[in-house]
């Protein structure tokens, strides 16, 4: 089958490689229809995350089922489904707990031996382990693009917009509009804030917010803090959304609420360890969340927020590419010259 692999620091090709098959009997095969570029494959590309020569990228995507293993009991052959980035057991005492995305048996897909060992989505085939807590069917007359991100970006900006505590009426600073900050933004709406700024410096992506309910800060035009502080009387916003993970802009997550504030950091981050302010956090009496979304819980009722209408993730796709064409489509996602990347095999 076709797939594209990590082969070192900045070179991904698409080779023919085995097709896969279910090993365990809680696995499920499928025939991936769509995939997706996600911003956690470019810190696999920049050699940000470890990574083994030949693995099969890809952790965004959709399928039909086309073989399940003897204990799967939610699926079987020909069903269209949806899978988290990662996978969770569903009996652990993390996962009973409803923590799927802390599971002593998590494995992310197209991140390597590291990260389990699990192979790709942007490729043809797939194997899903633990497949009845990993999947959630597609409703009946849902599209890939409209069901895809519920995997990924549209359950974390869900997740970072919950952990933010929004409440009607509030003011919320969402930091960073790329894939994951357009999701928040137009998650946040959900809970009825008053106003959602959205801060980024491009132009393209900023538009997007603006039209998913955001009133868009240029950080090339003013400074951020400043500009979120002008408008609410000096105050500051009752809660803001990180979405980037560079240290400067987990900066001014912190800096642009007010006090007694929330910040949710959701955003991937680009140092291990870094400088927090401590003193601030004390002072002004802030709330500081931060982590990987816990996808399961939230694919099911975001798949039935999109089947009534009330979220359009699709809104973001601004490429549409083939498998083959994966290659570019990597370099354009790290030129910042796509918003969002889906690759159909």
């Amino acid at each position: 089958m076709k797939a594209l692999t990590f082969q070192a620091e900045g070179d991904v090709k698409v080779i023919d490689v085995p097709k896969p098959s279910i090993k365990g009997s809680g696995d499920a095969l499928l025939k991936v229809t769509l995939g997706a570029v996600c911003g956690s494959d470019l810190h696999i590309l920049h050699g940000h995350t470890p990574m083994n020569v030949g693995a099969v990228l890809g952790h965004e995507f959709v399928g039909v089922v086309e073989d399940v293993g003897s204990e799967v009991k939610r699926f079987k052959p020909g069903d269209h489904v949806v899978s988290s980035f990662f996978t969770s057991c569903g009996h652990c005492a993390l996962c009973r707990k409803g923590w799927f995305n802390q599971c002593v048996d998590k494995g992310t897909f197209g991140h390597g031996e590291y990260f389990g060992g699990l192979g790709g989505g942007q490729a043809e085939y797939v194997v899903v382990p633990n497949a009845d807590h990993t999947m959630e069917n597609i409703p009946t007359g849902m599209s890939d693009e409209q069901a895809i991100f519920v995997g990924d970006i549209l359950s974390t900006g869900f997740f970072g917009a919950e952990r933010a505590e929004i409440k009607p009426g509030d003011v919320v600073a969402v930091v960073g509009a790329g894939p994951v900050g357009l999701m928040a933004t137009m998650c946040a709406q959900l809970f009825g804030p008053s106003r959602t700024f959205v801060i980024d410096m491009v132009d393209s992506r900023l538009e997007i917010a603006q039209e998913l309910g955001g009133i868009p800060i240029n950080t090339r035009e003013v400074h951020p803090v400043e500009a979120v502080e002008k408008a609410t009387d000096g105050i500051g916003a009752d809660s803001s959304i990180e979405c980037v993970g560079l240290l400067p802009a987990v900066d001014t997550a912190i800096h642009c609420v007010r006090g007694g504030g929330t910040i949710s950091m959701v955003g991937v981050p680009s140092a291990v360890l870094g400088d927090f302010p401590f003193m601030r956090m004390w002072l002004k009496s802030l709330t500081f969340r931060a982590g990987w979304c816990n996808v399961q819980r939230y694919m099911r009722p975001l798949l039935d927020l999109i089947a009534a209408g009330r979220l359009q993730p699709e809104k973001i796709i601004s490429h549409r590419m083939k498998l083959d064409q994966a290659e570019e489509a990597y370099r354009m996602f790290d030129a910042r010259q796509a918003t969002k990347i889906v690759l159909t095999p």
